[in-house]
């Protein structure tokens, strides 16, 4: 595996909560959280190859790739203790893949508007469209493409800085490393098996305006994880 050291935020002291990025945002998404949850814990929020300041890197990009980079950046950072990961979306396939690895390192899990299932023929249809859009038209355009799902209703019509802080994170990332990750989230694997497995305490969110995650895959989740609790945020 070609060696790339993600970049990365590390603050605060503590039981160490890790939290994995969406696509095709990048670790600014987590700024205010950040903020708050360090006076309590080491947070600690990796940018993915070819987002933020994180470099593309050669290799394909894959949710398992993704995995080993956290597990190299983790070693680096010298965290020893046992972590809480927090996957959103694009970030909980790799939390699928991080368990199927390096499970003995968890101490919780927190898996936010993310699904265990494959992408359907449709959805890996829309992804490489994706991929090809943002390399032909670059991120700005793919930023007022995607809000709209990004998005709830509500945040939409009433909280414009949040708007433009995710139009802002998308832009500063790399066509090229959005378009390598079309490519990984069209072809990753189905994580539903992992879900029977899962032993350590595990907080399953929603949110109730959410257009991507259907919400009975939140359901399932929650149902067959039985150390798990569900919650929709509205």
């Amino acid at each position: 595996m070609e060696a790339v050291l993600l970049s990365f935020s590390d603050k605060g002291t503590g039981l160490p909560l890790v939290l994995l990025h969406a696509f095709p945002l990048n670790r600014r998404m987590w700024e205010a959280q950040i903020e708050s949850w360090s006076r309590q814990f080491r947070v600690i929020a990796p940018d993915w190859r070819g987002f933020g300041e994180s470099p593309p890197g050669d290799e394909e990009f894959t949710m398992e790739l993704c995995a080993d980079d956290l597990h190299q950046l983790l070693r680096y950072l010298k965290v020893k203790e046992k972590l809480v990961l927090l996957g959103l979306s694009m970030g909980g396939y790799i939390t699928f893949e991080f368990l199927r690895k390096y499970q003995d390192q968890l101490r919780g899990l927190i898996l936010a508007a993310t699904q265990p299932i494959p992408d359907s023929e449709p959805s890996r249809k829309a992804r490489y469209e994706t991929a090809e859009f943002v390399q032909k038209e670059g991120t700005g355009p793919l930023a007022e493409k995607l809000i709209p799902r990004l998005l709830g209703k509500t945040t939409l019509e009433t909280k414009p800085d949040v708007v433009e802080r995710v139009r802002s994170s998308i832009q500063s990332n790399s066509p090229q490393g959005i378009a390598k990750a079309c490519y990984g989230l069209a072809w990753r694997r189905d994580s539903s098996a992992l879900l029977d497995q899962i032993q350590v305490p595990t907080l399953v969110l929603a949110g109730s305006e959410d257009v991507i995650v259907p919400r009975v895959q939140a359901d399932i989740m929650h149902q067959r994880i039985s150390s798990s609790q569900f919650s929709v945020i509205y």
